[in-house]
């Protein structure tokens, strides 16, 4: 869609950014880049040049904030990390019908994550900038967030667990066994923590931009929180990454670029945690199904998918 084709939500846009750039600069492409579940993505090039991606909310899909993703991204570039500078913020849903945030638009590729051809040095790179990622000091970078900046080592996890029962709690009308037993079982396997971290949530090929060499950016910062960053290393291992290298291959990496050796102990409990995690956002695609957005891939994560992480979490706590 470009500015030869205006639509109501393009009109939007526009005047948004015009007020937030400071000029009247219009419009030269508007048009959609990914189709994404929690979020939709949209490329914008205004027609002095600059260019930005637009990231607009979904009906509160996998129950995650647009305004907690803003705040993590800005605390991360201020911090160095690879990410696209964010840039504006429109909580309300005025605008665009949904809450939505504005960052900068980086050249590079988006890694495929059912591709096995990362190259060793782009998977070195990849790895060590994850680490980079969680051993930054963040105290005082994340001040918008009120209290969830004040966890502690010893509460950290128990708090994601909750955060995630009670998603799970408000979105089904019934009480699932499986996941008042995987809520209970976290919680009194939860491992010691040395520090919080800053946890991506969903890393791995398909969530970073790269150069083909080194990572440019990492994206999909929606389940982005404070925690162990073993959920980070266990999710790439079992989850996002497994189709790319074996989890040996991948042990191997993280120990030679990063010093990271994972213990059977953390790879049980975070992948419990990774599919309860998984099981308890599912379920908020049954109601945007039933409400807003009648999509097959509603139906399928809602249902389906739903299903297969509540399998995964009983066999991980059997």
């Amino acid at each position: 869609m470009t500015a030869n084709a205006p639509t109501d939500r393009h009109q939007a846009l526009q005047s948004f950014l015009q007020m937030r750039r400071g000029n009247s600069t219009p419009i030269e492409i508007f048009r959609r880049i990914a189709t994404g579940n929690s979020r939709s993505n949209w490329f914008v090039r205004m027609d002095d040049g600059d260019r930005y991606v637009v990231r607009v909310e979904q009906g509160g899909v996998f129950g995650t904030s647009s305004a907690e993703e803003f705040a993590f991204m800005g605390a991360a570039q201020r911090l160095g990390c690879a990410v696209a500078p964010p840039r504006w913020f429109e909580a309300t849903g005025d605008v665009l019908g949904e809450p939505f945030f504005v960052m900068d638009f980086v050249d590079g590729v988006a890694e495929d994550r059912n591709d096995r051809s990362m190259s060793p040095e782009l998977t070195h790179d990849f790895v060590g900038r994850l680490a980079e990622l969680h051993a930054t000091d963040w105290t005082g970078a994340l001040d918008d967030l009120g209290d969830a900046a004040k966890v502690t080592p010893a509460d950290a996890t128990h708090v994601q667990i909750d955060r995630w029962y009670q998603l799970y709690r408000a979105e089904s009308l019934t009480t699932i066994p499986l996941l008042e037993e995987g809520a209970a079982w976290l919680h009194h396997h939860a491992p010691p923590m040395e520090r919080v971290s800053i946890v991506h949530g969903d890393p791995g090929p398909g969530n970073f931009v790269h150069d083909g060499r080194a990572v440019v950016a990492f994206t999909d910062w929606e389940f982005t929180h404070l925690g162990d960053a073993a959920e980070d290393w266990v999710y790439l291992v079992t989850m996002r990454g497994s189709r790319t290298m074996a989890p040996g291959e991948w042990a191997a990496v993280f120990d030679r670029v990063a010093g990271v050796r994972l213990s059977d102990e953390q790879i049980r409990f975070w992948s419990a945690f990774n599919y309860f995690k998984g099981a308890c956002a599912n379920l908020t695609c049954r109601r945007v199904f039933a409400s807003t957005n009648p999509a097959p891939n509603m139906g399928l994560i809602g249902t389906a998918l739903h299903q297969t992480f509540v399998r995964g979490l009983a066999g991980a706590i059997a």
